[in-house]
């Protein structure tokens, strides 16, 4: 066996993929270099050929007596193989005893609760650890929500709703109002953009995508109760401008809040939300002396502790009333929703990663990997692959932490909202791991049956639905899994295609699923039917006359398809168009479906073109009405009435006839 031979194999056992293929069937050979650096993301050490065979020496001798993990379904009996006789016990949560006894062989335990639990088996006076993830069968679904079996909800972009108080930039306040007016209008729910926190010293940044931590809240989007003034008349954000105005506003706010009425409220929510608000806040409040990249602190300060609290010192109380407004805020935003008539309200984005540099890596240290990031190889939505400039927490060294910070993530998300959307859900099975070193990506294989778990137990203790954006390259049964798990499908339409360009009938769309025409990485509809995307990506360079030319020949057929399913005219108008595609949408069998309001409004350019950062004008996109304005625009009633009437539950007989009797 050559080094390499012995490399690869080192690799494989650690989850590291030896090839994968890309959207065109092309076959890619993991480089050594790229297993190296991999490897040592993984937290493996191989510094020479003799270290990698030391390695796979070292995972061959480690026999367990007692699994590390098991995962099992909420009210059924189960049994944990064991190989030797032991006193065990197992624990909850709280550390309280749940079950206790002595075994030969396998350990029986009873039926149990939907939660997660430690199971300590005691050898020789040596201890060993299972962890017990018990979960329920599914995650809820829109039968345990009540109502109708099909609904239909909108996505904004929360930046780019204008008002006359926000000062530019769209706020939680702004998010009550918009749900309250589709409400009004039938919808079951409105999604909107990431509103994870980005941090208070990156002043640069403005994707939702990137954020600093993905359990707290973006404060750009806090509105200031005395009103910031309306915003400009631009089509585009200034984010600088805005935020420069909004946290004067927020600081002068706080500077009156000692004695305020609100105090004991914010005490008494600050000590629940426990020592992950402390550090994030003290994160926050650090950064303003030495920068938003923790990597560049004084060392002392690099690592959540006794130094970084005094450093933080009283700002720290700042930075925590900051999130406890953002909470509140769209704590209010939920009850507008509902209490509106919808029946699943928010529908939130849990994104990605978080950069490298920000407060979710800072206060997981130990389950980040090291030297790489999240990206993708060249798939439909960019041709030239993504690096996203993304954290990845390490499979191994996650599960160490019984999964704390996707718990942490999840249960924080999934409290203020119906619906929630997992970006990227294959990173449940794989993830494509860019390595900072320069060498080609690879992928490494996650715990799909434990994040599963972890998922379906928060989303059951949230009463939460969950969407699982399976877009790219899906590995074969990778969506009955997830599907099996209670989790729905994403059906882009515009993705949905055949071989020869055309699209496919919507009656042909996943059942299990949220369907919709596109996304905020997608033309808008009017931008596909004229296919200003393709023109966007020859102006960044990615293709060239004739790749422009074969594009539009593509679009052209796509387009054609659309004409003929939904009897579009030659000669139709913008609006005949929408309304034939969103009512075709609209017939769907998809359990979900979903209107972006820029296609409502009849708009052509896209908010977010993956794969450039300036290139584009990403993430600075403003409505060109304001969100009071919205209730009377008639692009957003025309299309709210075709979803509304064609996604009606559909009475039986029998129904018609007790409602007679009745």
């Amino acid at each position: 066996m050559t080094d390499d031979d012995t490399l690869r194999r080192l690799a494989m056992l650690h989850g590291v993929h030896a090839d994968f293929h890309d959207l065109h069937g092309h076959r890619h050979v993991a480089s050594p270099d790229t297993l190296r650096a991999l490897l040592t993301a993984l937290g493996v050490s191989i510094t020479s050929p003799a270290s990698v065979q030391d390695a796979l020496d070292h995972h061959a001798a480690q026999p367990r007596d007692l699994p590390a993990e098991i995962i099992a379904l909420a009210g059924q009996t189960f049994a944990v193989d064991q190989r030797k006789a032991c006193t065990w016990v197992l624990l909850d949560e709280q550390d309280a005893t749940i079950a206790e006894g002595r075994a030969e062989g396998a350990i029986a335990l009873p039926a149990l609760a939907v939660g997660y639990y430690r199971l300590i088996a005691t050898q020789a006076e040596a201890n060993a650890l299972c962890r017990v993830l018990v979960r329920p069968r599914r995650a809820p679904d829109l039968a345990d929500q009540g109502g109708a079996p099909k609904r239909w909800g909108m996505t904004a972009a929360l930046y780019g709703l204008r008002s006359d108080d926000n000062g530019g930039l769209g706020n939680f306040k702004d998010l009550g109002t918009l749900a309250t007016t589709l409400g009004a209008q039938g919808a079951a729910f409105v999604g909107i953009n990431p509103v994870h926190a980005l941090g208070w010293a990156m002043h640069d940044i403005i994707s939702p995508y990137s954020p600093s931590h993905r359990g707290f809240l973006n404060i750009d989007h806090i509105a200031v109760p005395t009103g910031l003034g309306p915003g400009p008349d631009a089509d585009l954000i200034d984010h600088p401008a805005f935020r420069a105005r909004h946290r004067a506003a927020l600081e002068q706010r706080f500077a009156t809040f000692d004695g305020h009425k609100d105090q004991a409220d914010f005490a008494a929510w600050r000590a629940a939300a426990g020592s992950e608000l402390e550090d994030f806040a003290r994160f926050e409040a650090i950064s303003e002396t030495h920068g938003y990249d923790f990597r560049t602190w004084p060392t002392a300060l690099q690592t959540p502790g006794k130094a970084a609290q005094t450093a933080a010192g009283a700002r720290t109380d700042f930075h925590a009333w900051l999130q406890w407004l953002a909470e509140t805020q769209i704590g209010a935003a939920q009850a507008a929703a509902t209490g509106s008539g919808m029946s699943l309200g928010l529908y939130l984005d849990l994104a990605v990663g978080p950069r490298p540099d920000g407060a979710e890596v800072w206060m997981n240290a130990d389950t980040i990997a090291k030297g790489v990031s999240i990206g993708a190889p060249p798939d439909h939505l960019s041709p030239e692959g993504q690096s996203w400039a993304l954290a990845a927490h390490a499979p191994g060294p996650l599960a160490q932490s019984f999964y704390a910070p996707l718990r942490m993530m999840l249960r924080r998300l999934m409290a203020h909202c119906g619906l929630v959307r997992i970006d990227h859900v294959l990173g449940l099975m794989r993830s494509f791991w860019l390595p900072d070193n320069g060498a080609p990506g690879g992928y490494i294989s996650q715990p799909l049956d434990a994040l599963l778990a972890v998922i379906t137990i928060e989303a059951h203790r949230a009463s939460c639905v969950v969407v699982g954006e399976d877009l790219g390259l899906v590995p074969e049964g990778f969506r009955a899994q997830i599907n099996a798990a209670g989790l729905y499908s994403y059906a882009v339409w515009q993705f949905e295609g055949f071989d020869d360009g055309t699209l496919r009938p919507t009656r042909q769309l996943a059942a299990q699923a949220l369907a919709c025409f596109g996304t905020h990485d997608t033309p808008t509809l009017r931008g596909f039917w004229h296919g200003c995307d393709i023109e966007w990506w020859e102006k960044v360079g990615w293709l060239k006359g004739a790749d422009r030319q074969t594009r539009h020949a593509r679009r052209a057929r796509q387009r054609n398809s659309l004409r003929d399913l939904c009897h579009i005219a030659p000669l139709a108008s913008a609006r005949d168009i929408s309304d034939a595609v969103h009512g075709q949408l609209a017939q769907a069998p998809s359990a979900l479906v979903c209107v972006q309001l820029d296609d409502a409004l009849g708009l052509t350019e896209a908010q977010n073109l993956p794969g450039t950062v300036d290139a584009h004008p990403n993430w600075r996109r403003r409505l060109p009405i304001s969100v009071d304005a919205l209730a009377t625009a008639p692009g957003l009633a025309q299309v709210a009435n075709l979803m509304s009437d064609a996604r009606k539950p559909v009475l039986n007989s029998s129904t018609e006839d007790k409602k007679v009797l009745s």
